[in-house]
């Protein structure tokens, strides 16, 4: 375990060359065919003691490249068995290749009999760094946080656990819970989420988190699918399919960790934070294909396929943020379509919007802070594929597209307010890649973070 400090010197040292300067001793390296004058790199020089100098070569201009140097600089600290270290650098940049380090501090091991022992390594940095890092940890400790939340099988993690588990996270800090049960949400009418969880044994649960720092009414609100496991329902998955579908909360726990981070840090903004929880099981009371169900905001609903539940959850909860709440900006998040990575892969979320202005904002967050995200388009034909022929609305939709057709059916509950989804199915959960270990990644905390924070 890699701990940040301040304002110490060790006797194992890291260098930072940046790519855009001249150092006598980074040519030195470069002629002796030790390292290459290109972001990425990484020697190591250190004696038996452990004394000795660490080199790495740093391109600022290319953020993802310092964070995945600093993931390897980080395991390099662990095989090299070094205690302590000490990197200096002035560039505000150097906040990058920490995040790295910090990132290969993430182990998912709760259920291993032989656990690894992590050592302790301290990290000092130079003095001036100090407020960064602070943020640093705390940003990094909500993406934490997302990540073990998703990696829980769903034995454990069931909507009314994960609702005690919100109100535990939350206890003694800035961030209200409010907890609905199965009752208080027949109770507004939110037919549409209650129609996914029927067919479980596990009663649905309703979140809503408020941190509200300031004196005013306005504030964000974040949504969050909480779908905590999905069998496809009546339109059920192949095995190979279901197994992982504990990650399909990925939404609601990206909001978990969102607000600790927003809490932690102090951040002088109003945001809500709204969450449906629910299972998506088989059974005699189970919802089914061919079924017309009600929602929230009264519009009926042609259900074409159980395993499209996603966005029935979510529309009962959007139209709460919309109309119950009062939301300046909504933004989801939603582990909602297969398609999107048929469209964008797994490296990229999929953007659905009515504003140009939040998806700027959004997409500069997620470049500037290696969360990639892509608008895709809403024309007036898909449009029109989701209206019903029996019911309102419907949530499947044949022909191609579903990505875009799910973000349009979202839109018919946001009320007009500004709204953009994430459709994060392709980045929430997966192997292995760049400086994430197997797992869940926790895709969406730093974009929301750094969008909220930078907001006028």
């Amino acid at each position: 375990m890699i701990k940040l400090t301040t304002g110490k010197e060790f006797k194992t040292k890291i260098r930072v060359f940046d790519v855009k300067k001249t150092y006598e001793d980074l040519d030195k390296l470069v002629n002796l065919g030790l390292v290459k004058n290109e972001g990425g790199e990484l020697f190591s020089n250190l004696n038996l003691d452990r004394s000795g100098e660490i080199y790495t070569v740093c391109d600022f201009d290319d953020l993802e490249t310092v964070r995945l140097l600093g993931f390897r600089l980080g395991n390099l600290l662990r095989r090299e068995k070094v205690e302590a270290a000490y990197l200096k650098c002035q560039n505000p940049k150097v906040i990058y290749l920490l995040e790295g380090i910090l990132h290969s501090n993430y182990e998912f091991d709760r259920y291993k009999s032989n656990k690894e022992e992590l050592k302790k390594i301290e990290l000092s940095v130079n003095e001036e760094h100090k407020e960064a890092i602070k943020e640093l940890k705390n940003v990094m400790d909500g993406i934490f946080t997302t990540r073990d939340l998703i990696n829980l099988p769903p034995m454990e993690l069931y909507p009314e656990s994960y609702a005690n588990k919100i109100v535990e996270i939350f206890k003694d800090t800035n961030v209200s819970v409010e907890v609905l049960d199965k009752k208080q949400i027949e109770e507004l009418n939110m037919h549409a989420f209650l129609a996914v969880g029927s067919g479980s044994s596990r009663e649905p649960r309703f979140v809503v988190l408020k941190y509200l720092p300031l004196n005013e009414k306005e504030h964000l609100t974040i949504v969050g699918k909480g779908l905590t496991y999905d069998s496809g329902g009546y339109a059920i998955k192949p095995a190979s399919s279901m197994a992982t579908m504990h990650s399909d909360m990925s939404g609601s726990a990206v909001v978990v960790g969102l607000f600790k981070a927003l809490n932690a840090n102090k951040v002088k903004k109003n945001v809500v934070g709204v969450m449906a929880l629910a299972e998506n099981m088989i059974s005699g009371h189970a919802y089914k294909n061919g079924d017309v169900i009600s929602s929230m905001k009264g519009l009926s609903i042609e259900v074409g396929n159980t395993d499209a539940e996603g966005r029935l959850t979510l529309a009962d909860a959007l139209y709460y943020a919309a109309t119950k709440l009062n939301s300046k900006e909504i933004v989801e998040l939603s582990t909602l379509t297969g398609a999107v990575v048929t469209s964008l892969g797994t490296d990229m979320a999929g953007v659905i919007t009515n504003s140009d202005s939040l998806y700027e904002e959004i997409h500069e967050a997620g470049i500037l802070h290696g969360e990639f995200n892509w608008r895709l388009p809403i024309t007036k034909e898909l449009d029109a594929k989701v209206k019903g022929k029996f019911g309102d609305l419907r949530n499947s939709i044949p022909g191609g597209a579903g990505t875009i057709t799910a973000g349009i059916f979202l839109t018919k509950f946001v009320e007009d307010k500004p709204f953009l989804h994430l459709d994060i199915a392709g980045v929430a959960y997966g192997d292995k890649k760049r400086y994430y270990k197997e797992g869940a990644y926790g895709f969406g905390v730093k974009t929301l973070y750094h969008y909220i924070t930078n907001k006028k």
